[in-house]
């Protein structure tokens, strides 16, 4: 009676375990169709579409001069009214004394991009009879403030337009009673039930209530109007009917839904503090060059191909496993960015591509940690059935906690960082949220599906029979004298690699230190996004390519130079910008670069820029760092208990970037937006390999009887996850040494970045954060005792056993009916032992997992 029902538990898993699969194949089937063809389906940021460039000049309308203020304020409202219009990559720097460039991705009408970021945005309530002009008094009164808007064809024929043509009236012709300022919140909605006008609703802060509520108390008894103004335009006038003293006001004045969404756009934003006319634009080319990101993302596809081989040589038939969920992780991904790409929300920016490396590696961890996870269980002596469960499922909780402390970080940086670190953050975001999905419903049920049919039955092709073959081994039925007796692809005696902890910290101590001098000699060299510089216009330059002006340009001395292509009125030409702060000496480079290619000099202009990550973005992005990683302290702390954990992880973190930098100002690599894009993740490969570590450490510290030090506990952790991390770091660097060693020279910011950073990341979850971790919880009074008693040597574990530790008779008793069950072939379908004891019970860590003895227990032995 129980083997049917047994049966059939293991009957409705799997068709649990097909659903989840058949919910996937959906997801993917819809996704492949949300993103294809991806370069249409997925929008591109400045760095690798181009877009529009356009050029304002400010003034004020008294006609003093326009100060350095004024433009940084005007700067920062600009930048945010580009990134409403769901160009989140754009580029907003201040150019001369008096100008704004403003680079948009993807847009090429001017008219629509000067609609929202040119307007004032001065916004002003007045009533009717505060007005001196009587002919604009009269009109307003007559609703003559909103005509129709006509064209004019060629032959001279006038047609009514779509456009209303609004009243202009005068500044100082009336007395306002509420302005912009006085705004809390700006949404759109339709005119009228029945209408398909928009209007433009308002809710006022209570200074404003008050005084509106005063003016329509004293307006109502003779239906007075209150005249609404945008930008010395007359938008409404409507007669007040009774008292507004809710705040709740509607402009209203014809609008379309795109206008309206437009109306809002500017008023979000706050006023400009001056005017702004336009001055020029043009149509400009990527800045990463088209050949450069092509040679790219070649190198960067052949790189995860030979990933792909050698997860299939490392894990033969497992390693199909980690291929299939990675490409179905991509999919789901393309798919979401194709999704968001539709409504606006998205642009892929280099910034972007960092995010999306990132997390391509770090799904290919998850499904290694996962598959290293359950070979362990099967060498522990569970059979292939209960390791593709237990294996499994330990390996995707580890994967999702080190998913989580990621995702606080890639969460703070986009909701309080600016510009293209918020793209990073959100890329980051969406690839652990679809990281996790793809464990939960792919690679889980996948491999308790293949488990007991086909990896039980053909071990050998799916890289499992090395752990069935050790399982004696491991549980102590066949002894083994040395590593070389048993044959696999783990570790068999640990690493003393604490037992070097003093090394580590002072070598790490060492590269501190000299960084600070290598920075402190030769200083930090910024690229043009931080410190401005000048910008060149090349005009009518022909067939010159813009790897050819990158050349001529390095040769000049500018080897670090931003390069876009540009048209103009249909002629071809360049935007250049580089970091010399001379206009004169720009004049000399530019005019080297002209002789080049037999071009005029009057061919060029040459105008002082400012920079693109100003004060006000630099400062946002320092906040949101510096409070990702409170958070990631926090986190870390609450899940594992243990503040010191996350103190320690930061410290790590923070050795990594300071070797990364003092890397970039030796070799004397410019620091562009890039390499931040870069840094950032390597911040999450960093936190990855670190939470991983502390996530075995604390599972394996969880026992309260300890038979040996919490140095040797730990580095048994250590050794039990270091294949994991070899692995990961190896497949995550095969693509980005190969982007820097054949990649084009605009993307070698970022690999050499990332090289730098993954090595570093690896080695100090090793070699900084346990050993410091190690330190100071030795000194609890717990882990001192067992220091004085055990002493001060590390033990290696061989075998997953401390020297001479007995064999518990459970794990003996399983250990032998699984010798006699590998002796027979396993012709069942499992070859592995059916045993209920996990790695972490009391038959394979004996010196972690003895249960506490009781009071009683304890007595009688006395």
């Amino acid at each position: 009676m129980a083997e049917p029902q047994k049966k059939k538990k293991h009957h409705n898993k799997d068709r649990r375990n097909v659903w989840l699969l058949v919910v996937m194949a959906l997801l993917v089937i819809g996704s492949i169709v949300m993103f294809t063809p991806p370069q249409e389906k997925i929008n591109q940021g400045l760095d690798i579409q181009g877009g529009l460039s356009v050029v304002l000049t400010a003034h004020n309308n008294d006609g003093s001069d326009v100060s350095t203020e004024d433009m940084e304020s005007s700067r920062a409202i600009i930048e945010n009214r580009v990134n409403a219009l769901g160009a989140s990559e754009a580029v907003v720097q201040i150019q001369g004394n008096d100008q704004i460039l403003v680079q948009i991705p993807g847009l090429s009408d001017t008219e629509e991009a000067l609609n929202t970021i040119g307007k004032t945005g001065k916004l002003e309530f007045a009533r009717l009879d505060s007005f001196t002009d009587s002919d604009v008094k009269t009109k307003i009164q007559n609703g003559q403030y909103g005509t129709q808007g006509t064209v004019t064809d060629a032959f001279g024929n006038s047609f009514p337009s779509e456009e209303v043509q609004h009243l202009k009236v005068e500044e100082g012709t009336y007395t306002p009673i509420i302005t912009g300022s006085n705004l809390e919140k700006v949404d759109v909605g339709q005119a009228s039930q029945t209408s398909t006008d928009y209007a433009v609703n308002l809710r006022l802060d209570s200074e404003g209530t008050k005084a509106f509520a005063e003016a329509t108390e004293d307006l109502a008894p003779t239906k007075g109007q209150i005249v609404i103004i945008l930008d010395g335009e007359v938008q409404s006038a409507p007669a007040v009917q009774s008292v507004i003293s809710d705040g709740n006001v509607s402009i209203t004045g014809g609008y379309t839904l795109d206008a309206a969404k437009q109306m809002k756009t500017v008023l979000e934003s706050g006023s400009l503090p001056v005017s702004f006319e336009y001055a020029q634009s043009q149509v400009v080319g990527p800045t990463l060059g088209q050949d450069a990101l092509q040679s790219g993302v070649l190198v960067a596809l052949i790189g995860l191909v030979i990933v792909m081989i050698y997860l299939l040589v490392f894990y033969e038939g497992l390693g199909i496993i980690t291929a299939a969920a990675m490409a179905v992780f991509a999919a789901i991904y393309l798919g979401i960015l194709a999704l968001l790409s539709a409504f606006g929300l998205f642009s892929l920016s280099m910034a972007g591509i960092a995010g999306v490396v990132l997390t391509i590696g770090m799904a290919a961890d998850s499904s290694i940690l996962t598959l290293e996870r359950f070979r362990e269980e099967i060498r522990m002596g569970r059979s292939v059935r209960a390791a593709s469960i237990t294996g499994v499922r330990h390996g995707i909780l580890t994967s999702i906690d080190a998913d989580l402390v990621t995702l606080v970080s890639a969460l703070t940086l986009f909701f309080l960082a600016s510009a293209s670190v918020k793209g990073f953050g959100m890329t980051l975001a969406l690839g652990i949220v679809c990281d996790i999905v793809m464990m939960l419903l792919f690679k889980a049920p996948l491999i308790r599906l293949l488990a007991p049919k086909l990896i039980a039955k053909h071990p050998k092709f799916w890289g499992v029979e090395d752990c069935i073959e050790a399982v004696p081994y491991f549980q102590g039925v066949k002894q083994a004298a040395s590593r070389k007796d048993v044959r696999g692809r783990f570790i068999k005696l640990d690493i003393n690699l604490l037992g070097l902890k003093k090394i580590f910290l002072t070598v790490a101590c060492c590269a501190m230190v000299l960084v600070a001098i290598i920075v402190g000699v030769r200083g930090m060299n910024f690229g043009i996004e931080f410190v401005g510089g000048t910008s060149v216009t090349f005009h009518g330059t022909g067939d010159v390519t813009t790897e050819q002006v990158r050349d001529a340009f390095s040769d000049a001395g500018e080897s670090d130079a931003v390069i876009q292509t540009t048209t103009a009125d249909g002629e071809p030409g360049f935007l250049v910008r580089t970091t010399t702060t001379s206009a004169e000496d720009a004049t000399a480079t530019a005019n080297e670069v002209a002789d080049t290619f037999g071009w005029t000099t009057d061919s060029f202009e040459v105008t002082t820029i400012g920079p693109d990550w100003g004060a006000s973005v630099i400062q946002s992005s320092a906040i949101a760092f510096f409070i990702s990683l409170l958070l990631i302290i926090a986190y870390i702390s609450i899940r594992f208990r243990d503040p010191k954990m996350g103190v320690t992880a930061v410290v790590a973190l923070l050795h990594d970037l300071v070797i990364v930098v003092g890397v970039y100002v030796l070799v004397g690599r410019e620091i562009t937006p890039n390499t931040i894009a870069a840094l950032l993740t390597i911040l999450g490969y960093s936190l990855y390999d670190t939470v991983v570590v502390f996530h075995r450490i604390n599972e394996n510290m969880k026992d309260e009887s300890v038979k040996c030090t919490f140095a040797t506990m730990a580095n048994h952790s250590v050794n039990e996850v270091l294949v994991r991390s070899l692995n990961t770091s190896i497949t995550s660097l095969i693509p980005v040494v190969a982007m820097l060693l054949f990649g084009g020279e605009t993307l070698k910011d970022f690999a050499l970045a990332m090289t730098i950073g993954l090595v570093c990341g690896c080695y100090s979850s090793y070699a900084i954060a346990t050993p410091l971790y190690v330190i100071w919880k030795t000194h609890e009074p717990r882990f001192k005792k067992l220091q004085k008693k055990y002493g001060n040597d590390i033990q290696r574990w061989f075998l997953n056993r401390l020297p001479g530790a007995a064999v518990p008779a459970v794990a003996a008793a399983a250990a032998g009916d699984a010798a006699s069950s590998v002796d027979a072939g396993a012709s069942e379908g499992s070859a592995a032992v059916t045993s209920a004891v996990s790695p972490h019970d009391a038959a394979v860590s004996p010196d972690f997992g003895k249960k506490k003895p009781s009071r009683a227990e304890r007595k009688g032995k006395k």
